[in-house]
């Protein structure tokens, strides 16, 4: 191929990398454009599972890849292996990836792991993504049974002083027992045991609310105690 000579035009000069230029750029809006258009690919389909392959093929070593094992592995039911997929993602410092991080703290806390764990894990995804809009699940044993439990469950969530508002989930298709949805302020140290103590508030008869709260030692080791 012959090279254009040195008093050509410049864009005579340039015209093979102006022409990779432009060829990235079109590329680049038509992939913008399709993902703008096109619904995210849904983690319980087969379109997924191949999604993950190829992205473990093709980047083995990546954080991300780790992630999208996981959940292969959370789809198959190996819970053993979705945490130790998502842990050796962790250990390679992983940041980015706010959903790897709320679901890592969601699965430690919704499988009973060690509060401090837990904390630790929520405190690590709200650090690194102190603006996401997406809530902490925590599953209620009964929900409310009226406008009274419900002003008293929101009395004692307000009083938690990591969380910025919460919601109520009543039973659905997915999910049959009720559910209280917590949105955790940015850059707040996180005590899970304060927002677990404050849904417990509806196993004290109406009564005794007044007088008396409840507190958590652990997840599972709740009492009651004086106000």
């Amino acid at each position: 191929m012959a090279l254009a000579p040195d008093d050509s035009p410049w864009y005579r000069k340039f015209r093979m990398l102006l022409g990779i230029y432009l060829i990235a750029i079109a590329f680049g809006v038509r992939e913008y454009v399709v993902s703008r258009q096109s619904a995210p690919v849904d983690p319980e389909t087969e379109e997924w599972s191949q999604m993950a392959e190829v992205v473990s093929q093709i980047n083995p070593a990546d954080a991300d890849t780790e992630y999208l094992k996981a959940l292969e592995a959370l789809k198959a039911g190996d819970r053993d292996a979705f945490v130790g997929h998502m842990e050796t993602a962790l250990d390679k410092g992983v940041k980015h990836n706010d959903v790897l991080l709320r679901w890592y703290a969601q699965h430690l806390f919704s499988t009973g792991e060690d509060y401090r764990l837990v904390n630790s894990a929520l405190e690590r995804w709200r650090t690194n993504h102190p603006f996401t809009a997406e809530p902490l699940e925590i599953p209620m044993g009964s929900g409310p049974s009226g406008p009274a439990d419900e002003e008293a469950l929101a009395r004692e969530l307000e009083r938690v002083p990591w969380i910025l508002r919460h919601e109520l989930q009543p039973p659905d298709e997915e999910d049959p027992g009720w559910r209280a949805l917590v949105y955790i302020r940015p850059a707040t140290q996180i005590d899970i045991r304060q927002a677990v103590a404050a849904v417990s508030i509806l196993a004290l008869p109406p009564e005794l609310r007044e007088d008396f709260r409840v507190t958590c030692l652990t997840l599972e080791d709740c009492r009651r105690v004086p106000r």
